[in-house]
């Protein structure tokens, strides 16, 4: 299936030189400017080493470490070649490679950027969800019509062939409206361990454990309710989406408006991860421009909430990651035309 860009647009830079290096904190505050960062769409740190995808189709490697943090390369770029991407959606950093996940590709680097080889999908994924399982692959994939929306977790062999449907689910509201806060269905792999991750507005969210051939072990129940839509929280979504809205379409914001739709309740969650042995999400409790993370182990314990600074909605990109009980995130600064990057202690 053809897949679409959805960004917003930033303006563009046209600072150079190197990174500007500052120790990294302790609490919330500025780590370091980003002079190399132009248009971000994602985030991940990991092994003293911090990857940013950079408009779309290539990304920059930083080291983070006691003495600051340092600009080492930028690999990639855009085309259909090898090494080449159209989109990258995401970096999986492993112990000594990263994985690129690509609209219809996953290419390998070493962790300097130097390009190893790719596989091709034969099978179809909703940008760039797919993840290694075993010998073969789990991909999300999303198919609209006038009725609605179809969401399916499908089981691949190394060999791009259909093992097994995982499960699907559907919602209702149709082409013509759009939900901001949909439910949520989705999975992430840690090791040889799928987590399908259903969040709804009628009940808690649940992870559903799988082993590496696909075969369903258990399911954990989060304390995470559904929130209800109030006029606050309906003006929480909307307004980042408006205020960057006549930079990024040519569509009149009230034509647009016109088609939104919200349910009385949002789900209990609209972003999860498997990290470091935990389990995160962000919920759809704003507080200002915060808003609330949560953490569980594996068994699904709760360890920790906290308001964290809202970096908008994931469609833009991914703009922040936890590590080393930190949670990192990029903030424009549109003054001084640069991006930076800033951090909050967790605990």
């Amino acid at each position: 299936m053809t897949q679409e860009k959805t960004r917003f647009s930033f303006f563009p830079l046209a600072v150079a030189g190197a990174l500007a290096l500052l120790t990294l904190p302790a609490a919330a505050e500025l780590v370091a400017k980003l002079p190399q960062v132009m248009d971000p769409f994602f985030i991940t740190i990991a092994d003293g080493r911090m990857y940013i995808v950079e408009s779309d189709v290539s990304a920059h490697i930083f080291t983070l470490g006691p003495q600051g943090v340092a600009f080492v390369k930028t690999f990639g770029r855009e085309g259909q070649g090898p090494g080449e991407f159209d989109f990258i959606y995401t970096i999986r950093p492993f112990k000594d490679h990263l994985e690129v996940l690509g609209n219809t590709k996953l290419a390998r680097f070493s962790l300097d950027g130097e390009y190893a080889g790719e596989v091709t999908f034969t099978f179809s994924a909703f940008k760039g969800a797919v993840y290694r399982l075993g010998d073969g692959y789990v991909a999300r994939d999303l198919n609209f019509d006038e009725k609605g929306m179809a969401t399916t977790l499908r089981l691949y062999d190394r060999d791009n062939r259909l093992v097994k449907e995982i499960g699907a689910r559907s919602s209702s509201e149709g082409l013509n409206k759009i939900n901001l806060v949909s439910d949520y269905y989705a999975a992430r792999v840690a090791g040889d361990t799928l987590y399908v991750i259903e969040a709804s507005r009628d009940k808690p969210v649940a992870v559903t454990v799988y082993d590496r051939t696909g075969v369903e072990q258990k399911t954990i129940v989060l304390p995470l309710e559904p929130v209800k839509m109030t006029p606050a929280l309906r003006e929480a979504v909307i307004k980042p989406l408006k205020d960057t809205w006549s930079r990024s379409s040519p569509t009149p914001w009230a034509e647009y408006e016109k088609r939104l739709f919200f349910p009385d309740r949002a789900p209990g969650l609209d972003y999860f991860e498997v990290s470091d042995g935990k389990f995160i999400a962000r919920t759809w409790k704003y507080r200002g421009d915060q808003v609330e993370f949560a953490a569980f182990d594996l068994q699904g314990r709760e360890l920790w909430r906290k308001d964290l600074p809202f970096t908008g909605r994931l469609s833009n990109g991914t703009l922040f990651c936890f590590y080393q009980g930190r949670y990192f995130y990029l903030r424009e600064n549109p003054a001084e035309e640069v991006w930076e990057l800033h951090a909050e202690k967790i605990l």
